[in-house]
């Protein structure tokens, strides 16, 4: 085993440390080494031992499953499932979502996986028998199917990036500032803070702010007022019962229009951060020129994918895989209104 011994003073006292045979963050301290093949062996981190019961499901089971199992498939993948998994590979979007290697969104979102549990990812990939792959033209185009109910109003798809984008925001109701102690940056908070009453929204706190008038209307003016038919959505989450649901949406890329697809998802996820009375970050996105300028100098993608060197848009909260394919999708069709 290649190791390095790592000296550090403490007072008088030479302490000899030998850090060996651990996994997370050791890779951070020790150099990589290569067997007799040639392929890269990170010390301290086992890509020897590998079997998919017992190192890869559960990587997958810590990082991955939560967003991509049987029931909420995100973007068409199913990590619960082997052969689903073997899909991943097979179109290079397992290990390129870890790595966030350019095309791929980051995965898991706001989280980094550590470097050792990659590498056995790799091992595992290496390993595996050519002919047990789907080969791409197997692959589906679109495997994405809607478990989505169109009189339904979902939290996680719908509520929560509408909320966090007109309340939770910096001086209002955010983590930091929580202002009048009203947090609404998620679920728990929401329901808690808000003083939401499952099925009655005439008597839930926040949504009574919604439709108040002057001093007492929230968003506070000058920032502008939800539409009618946002706070009619709010309305029927709560009188569905408030539930912390989700669903995932068939993602149909071919008709992207600026006023039917983009727009939306920019008033779901964007101007109420970004508004002519609130830019946040000096950044307005008023209509359609303005988003056209930051397609144009690549913010706009390099925000919602969360690169490296741009700002994390939305805060907290990652458009999903299908919305972002959809945003791309116009960028690389012309940005037409």
């Amino acid at each position: 085993m290649n190791f390095r011994i790592i000296a550090f003073a403490s007072g008088s006292i030479l302490t000899l440390a030998l850090i060996f045979n651990a996994c997370t963050n050791v890779e951070y301290y020790l150099d990589p080494y290569f067997d007799d093949e040639g392929n890269p062996v990170m010390p301290g981190c086992d890509t020897l031992n590998i079997s998919y019961e017992k190192t890869i499901m559960p990587i997958l089971q810590d990082y991955c499953v939560a967003c991509h199992n049987a029931g909420s498939a995100a973007a068409g993948y199913d990590y619960s499932d082997y052969d689903g998994v073997l899909v991943s590979v097979a179109d290079g979007s397992l290990l390129g979502t870890m790595e966030g290697e350019e095309g791929y969104s980051p995965m898991p979102p706001g989280a980094l996986i550590d470097s050792c549990a990659i590498e056995k990812v790799r091992a595992w990939i290496s390993t595996l028998d050519p002919d047990s792959i789907p080969a791409g033209d197997s692959i589906p185009g679109d495997p994405i199917v809607s478990n989505c109910h169109p009189d339904t109003v979902y939290f996680r798809n719908t509520i929560l990036p509408l909320v966090v984008s007109s309340c939770a925001t910096t001086g209002c109701h955010d983590n930091v500032s929580h202002k009048d102690d009203i947090i609404l940056t998620d679920y728990a908070s929401i329901i808690r803070t808000g003083k939401i009453k499952p099925g009655d929204p005439e008597d839930s706190e926040f949504f009574e702010t919604l439709t108040d008038s002057g001093e007492d209307q929230m968003p506070p003016p000058p920032y502008e007022k939800l539409s009618t038919d946002q706070i009619s959505l709010i309305e029927q989450w709560i009188l569905q019962g408030a539930k912390d649901n989700f669903c995932t949406d068939a993602c149909d890329t071919t008709n992207v229009t600026f006023t039917a697809t983009i727009w939306p998802m920019m008033q779901k996820y964007c101007t109420g951060c970004h508004s002519a009375a609130n830019p946040g970050g000096g950044i307005v996105i008023a209509g359609h020129g303005d988003l056209v300028k930051l397609a144009q100098d690549g913010s706009l993608m390099g925000t919602v994918r969360w690169e490296a060197g741009f700002a994390r848009m939305p805060t907290g909260n990652q458009m999903s895989d299908c919305d972002i394919s959809l945003l791309q999708k116009w960028i690389d069709d012309g940005t037409s209104e």
